[in-house]
């Protein structure tokens, strides 16, 4: 009979505690239209702040094509039951890189820190896949084109508009241009842009 009692009690808690929650709607930043990403449970504002969700970015802009992309969001403001998110990462499939590289070509890669001109620090992965194998100097140009790339974009622009570069392919359709004047390029990629706290 005690442990029915017991029973009832914890469940009756439980129940409880799930009855004081509430559901908060997380919003996507501007960038992305201030879409609805998902709904998260909590009983107070200050525990949804600081949640991060993961989106898929072909689902999150209906481009199929870009569902080689994960974006991940960071909750930094709660009004009423909605909470407001920023972007704090963008990360390219690794196996779709993977599938990219061919045998007899070269892969290029660059990894640095940057900050926007507004002040926002990133550390950002670019990768360059030529058609046929590059020589050292045609490897150094390029790896040197793509980190001035980034680097200026970044100096020029504030986090919001950089970011909008970055995720829809733009900066690397810009840098894949001007580098394949260098040497024969099949892709340039930004595979990773982390925002730095």
């Amino acid at each position: 009979m005690a442990d029915n009692k017991k029973k009832r009690a914890s469940a009756k808690r439980t129940v409880d505690k799930w009855k004081r929650k509430k559901w908060f709607k997380v919003i996507a930043p501007k960038e992305f239209d201030n879409k609805e990403l998902a709904e998260t449970p909590a009983e107070k504002e200050k525990t949804v702040m600081g949640r991060t969700i993961k989106a898929n970015l072909g689902d999150l802009t209906g481009e199929r094509q870009k569902r080689h992309i994960t974006v991940k969001f960071k909750v930094f403001e709660v009004q009423g039951q909605m909470a407001h998110t920023q972007l704090v990462e963008h990360v390219v499939t690794p196996g779709y890189v993977i599938r990219l590289v061919r045998r007899r070509s070269s892969k290029i890669e660059a990894v640095q820190t940057v900050t926007t001109k507004d002040g926002k620090k990133m550390k950002i992965k670019t990768i360059a896949l030529s058609q046929k194998k590059l020589d050292k100097r045609q490897e150094t140009a390029i790896r040197k084109g793509l980190i001035d790339g980034i680097e200026k974009s970044a100096a020029e622009k504030d986090f919001s508009p950089f970011i909008q570069l970055v995720v829809f392919g733009v900066l690397a359709s810009k840098m894949f241009k001007d580098l394949k004047k260098i040497a024969p390029l099949k892709r340039v990629e930004i595979a990773r842009a982390l925002v730095l706290e």
